[in-house]
């Protein structure tokens, strides 16, 4: 669901309190949970819900990009490593066998990564790629150390000098990639936790902001009449749920 959906039905909740707090009390009589001191903590709780949603989503975005721009690194150092331990004389066989973890981690992704539309600021479509990337990203770490593991006990490539492409070398910036990995896991979990939380006060919860509102506006609705200008103000006031799937 779009981000703002969530911004509007708080919107709608501080409209439905400042509706409340002219009406006559005596005559209302809101439950304990339906008071506007009740719906204004709630309101509160919300708006704090919705702003760590933001604040995950962009720690998210950081760390999977701080991934990427590494991950992104591995078919070129693999690559010139292969082109070394060539130039030290490895055999045509072997060379095939260094080859095949090349082209691996060269290989396209079956379909093209979704990209954020400007068209729709409210929706990131660049969200749908996350579970591809994690996997994609699992499977270049994987494929690089097969690389390293294969290379190592080579006598050619003992005779490579270059420090970049020393086999320890390699390894250390394979363990920092795979270290970021992990941290992008964990933020995507912490962006899935803190939705999940979110929504449970929006709208999941037996007293979710949603229902509130309904019974505030049928409270209204029964205290002054369902044809009463005050039930007309406080239900002109529209929050929009969730589509059921």
């Amino acid at each position: 669901m779009a981000d703002n959906t969530y911004s509007k039905i708080l919107e709608s909740l501080d409209r439905l309190i400042a509706a409340e707090e002219t009406l006559d009390m005596t005559i209302l009589n809101p439950a304990a949970d339906l008071t506007a001191a009740a719906l204004t903590a709630q309101s509160g709780e919300g708006s704090g819900l919705h702003n760590q949603v933001g604040v995950s989503k962009g720690l998210w975005r950081t760390a999977a990009l701080d991934r990427a721009t590494d991950v992104d690194k591995f078919p070129a150092k693999a690559a010139q490593a292969v082109a070394l331990f060539e130039a030290q004389g490895a055999s045509r066989e072997k060379m095939e066998d260094a080859r095949f973890y090349v082209r691996k981690l060269q290989g396209k992704r079956a379909t093209a990564p979704k990209v954020d539309d400007p068209a729709t600021p409210d929706i990131d479509e660049s969200e749908g790629s996350i579970s591809a990337s994690q996997q994609s990203s699992a499977a270049k770490i994987s494929m690089f150390n097969e690389l390293l593991d294969f290379l190592e006990p080579q006598p050619e490539y003992a005779g490579v000098t270059n420090a970049e492409f020393k086999i320890n070398t390699l390894r250390a910036f394979s363990d920092a990639v795979s270290a970021k990995h992990n941290v992008s896991i964990t933020t995507a979990a912490n962006l899935s936790g803190d939705r999940i939380d979110r929504d449970k006060v929006f709208f999941d919860n037996p007293d979710s902001i949603i229902t509130r509102a309904k019974r505030f506006k049928k409270t209204v609705g029964g205290s002054y009449g369902f044809n009463s200008p005050e039930y007309k103000l406080v239900n002109a006031i529209k929050f929009k749920s969730p589509k059921k799937k």
